[in-house]
């Protein structure tokens, strides 16, 4: 089976690293420093599970490739308008695509490029930076990929595919509800991850703080209520537990958008909770925290 990552950041470069320690042939599709480094002296993990260097496929160009088997889609949201285009050249009618992007709408994206049936929405719960160029460090114990159903007819392939890739370093499962899953992803990231962007905090000192725990709970209903008025099942979502639990890592828990902006590099604020909040407008609901937070943002958004 022929694996693509393409987009292989943090979180691609630790999937390829993985899938090619099953046994698979892997090609991580990359740019900048980042893939000099891979060429040049091999790709580093640093992770829970132990340390490792490998020799892994990498390239900065599409057209010097043939056609996947599997395509992991892990960039930025905002690198979509260059990236989506790139899928034709590599797949056929046959190649499956199981999107890994932050927000609640990127089988969507795909689908103007991909017939429908081929796309494989996920949801990935992973701690894991560039530490710098070649170098990924991964945290904390687990590195989960949960992946659903557009069509009844994929769940023979979910389950062929959860055969194939789940190991004890990146595991991988089914969702009964795709769109919940997503969506309480969304209510997670989408409120930590741009508070801590906003607020130039780390995710301790947030919730340590004077309000971040009010401030945290209060965007997490807002994204919420949006969820449900999309139809979405998030009744037994419950704030207060998923808050509980992000106290519990809170030393481990870090933040891309975080990260990017103290990088200098766009965020994807307009895809996340900015896409919450455009929601909203059309369904005049009001959200006080969200749209402060985005409103907060504007400015640095394109790096």
């Amino acid at each position: 089976m022929k694996i693509a990552i393409l987009g292989a950041g943090a979180v691609g470069s630790y999937y390829g690293a993985t899938l090619q320690k099953k046994g698979f042939d892997v090609t991580l599709i990359c740019r900048g420093e980042h893939y000099k480094k891979i060429i040049s002296s091999g790709l580093s993990i640093k992770s829970h599970w132990g340390d490792y260097k490998t020799k892994i496929i990498a390239s900065d160009d599409v057209k010097e490739l043939d056609n996947f088997d599997v395509i992991f889609y892990t960039p930025k949201l905002y690198s979509n308008i260059e990236t989506l285009p790139l899928l034709k050249d590599i797949s056929n009618e046959k190649t499956i695509v199981i999107t890994i992007q932050n927000g609640v709408n990127s089988h969507n994206e795909i689908s103007r490029f991909i017939d429908r049936k081929q796309i494989i929405p996920a949801a990935t719960f992973i701690e894991a930076e560039i530490e710098s160029p070649g170098v990924v460090l991964q945290q904390g114990s687990s590195a989960i990929v949960e992946m659903g159903c557009l069509e009844k007819a994929q769940e023979k392939i979910l389950q062929d595919l959860k055969n194939k890739f789940d190991s004890e370093f990146l595991s991988f499962k089914i969702s009964d509800d795709i769109f919940y899953t997503l969506w309480k992803k969304m209510i997670i990231v989408g409120a930590f991850g741009t508070i801590m962007t906003s607020f130039r905090m780390s995710f301790r000192e947030l919730i340590d703080s004077k309000y971040g725990e009010k401030i945290l709970s209060e965007t997490m209903k807002e994204i919420k209520k949006v969820g449900i008025a999309e139809k979405i099942k998030l009744g037994t979502v419950n704030i207060s537990e998923i808050i509980e639990e992000l106290r519990a890592e809170a030393d481990e828990m870090t933040s891309s958008m975080f990260n990017d902006l103290k990088n200098r590099k766009p965020l994807e604020i307009d895809s996340i909770l900015g896409y919450v909040v455009n929601l909203a407008k059309l369904k005049n609901i009001d959200l006080p925290y969200s749209q402060t937070l985005v409103s907060s943002l504007e400015n640095f958004k394109e790096g």
